[in-house]
């Protein structure tokens, strides 16, 4: 999406990164292909509406110029929290039970490593790289978070999925390459010679 919104815009696309991007897919998949894809057709409907405008928003974000600072990144997550918070009250959602201390430790971790150092990283990469690039992360996650539960959760892996992870980093390692093996040219405007200096 972000690559199809890209050229909407007019931003220049490498071959490179389109290809890169479909490895990147095909890898996602193998990951997946021995999980059960069954669910919500509405929740898989919202998560592509979401992934949309996601992929429009960074786009649309590295043609504008955004606040500098932590605290975009927090008017962002506030933002967000009220949508969440109104569609959880809309969706009957309730808090049935106070959350363990595990539980807090996760909310923690994340609001550290997912919030404050992601997300203002994620508006760094915006301003200074391509929205391929930036929107690169959501293969790289997967990834993290399969050797974390490799690593700390004991869980093992197929042949498949090992392989698929490796497809992936392959992946993201040609959207970064594009940028290097084909740099933009140089727009080079002619010279106009003063008719006074004759």
């Amino acid at each position: 999406f972000t690559l199809c919104f890209s050229r909407l815009f007019g931003i220049k696309t490498r071959k490179l990164e389109w290809v890169g991007i479909a490895i990147g897919l095909a890898g996602i998949i193998m990951l997946n292909s021995g999980g059960n894809l069954s669910g919500n057709p509405w929740g898989a409907i919202l998560i592509l509406i979401g992934s949309i405008s996601w992929a429009f928003g960074s786009v649309y974000g590295s043609r504008i110029t955004l606040p500098v600072g932590m605290m975009a990144g927090a008017i962002e997550m506030l933002a967000a929290g009220v949508v969440l918070m109104i569609a959880s009250m809309i969706a009957g959602e309730k808090l049935t039970a106070l959350p363990s201390l595990s539980g807090f430790l996760a909310v923690g971790y994340l609001a550290l490593f997912g919030s404050i150092i992601a997300i203002n990283a994620y508006m760094y990469l915006i301003r200074n790289v391509s929205p391929a690039l930036a929107t690169s992360y959501a293969y790289v996650n997967p990834v993290v978070a399969v050797l974390l539960g490799t690593g700390l959760g004991g869980e093992t892996l197929s042949k498949i999925e090992w392989l698929a992870l490796g497809v992936i980093v392959f992946a993201v390692v040609l959207v970064t390459l594009g940028k290097y093996l084909f740099p933009a040219k140089p727009v080079v405007a002619p010279v106009i010679q003063d008719a006074s200096s004759e």
